[in-house]
């Protein structure tokens, strides 16, 4: 994941700010009515960058599937199967990062 920077690691090292933090992240992601309105709205409104987000995520999860059956074939060895792994797990985390932060309108990294 991309590194804090000085200022906001610093911000970030008091314990009540990083507990207000995720209090208002746990807030947002609270699945009441609000919460429903606002992701039809945020989908709604960038309607072409929710699709382009769901065939990023769609592409990487096949490739995902597929590196597991080549490694159980025995086509891809150990070391290689764990570094393209990674690298996969590493896209979809940071994709899903974009879905929560287009859904909270937040900048969570």
């Amino acid at each position: 994941m991309i590194a804090l920077r000085k200022r906001d690691s610093e911000k970030s090292d008091n314990p009540e700010t990083i507990k207000k933090s995720l209090d208002e992240i746990v807030q947002k992601l609270d699945q009441d009515a609000e919460a429903s309105r606002s992701w039809g709205s945020s989908v709604t409104s960038n309607k072409e960058e929710w699709e382009k987000l769901k065939k990023k995520i769609h592409d990487r999860q096949i490739a995902l599937k597929q590196l597991v059956t080549d490694k159980k074939a025995g086509i891809i060895g150990v070391d290689e199967f764990n570094a393209k792994y990674q690298k996969l797990q590493d896209e979809l985390t940071e994709l899903e990062f974009v879905v929560y932060n287009m859904r909270l309108g937040t900048k969570v990294q």
